[in-house]
């Protein structure tokens, strides 16, 4: 290798580098009331928004929620194309309340990296009085 080549590679691979951790997707999703069978229509109140901030395959979540009918019991990121239900994916951490928040740094797959970005994934807000699920908002590009 000829002097300066390599300092021109590390360059190069440093730009390269920086390029690649610069670039942030933003998507975000609005909770609302989502029944999840006719018995439950009555019963399930609420709302909110979550923010989420893609940098390469990490998944940043930060949102809120609140006016639930009672205490949040779990939070999930779930695949399922808009109006579908689908398996969870990951866990979120929330505030064990009506109302609270929602947060969680997830490693995604580049399988849940496509879905995100194809609009098939989702937030599920699950409570007490409705363990199978209160709020629920499909991500879309911000």
């Amino acid at each position: 290798m000829k002097p300066g080549s390599k300092a021109l590679l590390l360059l190069c691979t440093l730009l390269l580098t920086t390029a690649l951790h610069a670039q942030t997707e933003t998507y975000r999703a609005r909770l609302s009331p989502m029944p999840v069978s006719p018995q439950t229509v009555d019963t399930i109140t609420g709302q909110g928004e979550v923010i989420l901030t893609l940098s390469g395959t990490t998944l940043t979540v930060s949102g809120t929620y609140s006016g639930m009918s009672s205490a949040a019991s779990l939070a999930h990121l779930h695949n399922g194309p808009p109006a579908q239900p689908g398996p969870v994916v990951h866990s979120l951490e929330i505030t064990a309340a009506a109302a609270g928040e929602i947060t969680g740094t997830l490693e995604l797959t580049a399988e849940q990296v496509a879905a995100l970005r194809n609009n098939e994934l989702y937030v599920q807000v699950h409570s007490a009085n409705n363990p199978d699920g209160e709020l629920r908002g499909w991500i879309f590009l911000r």
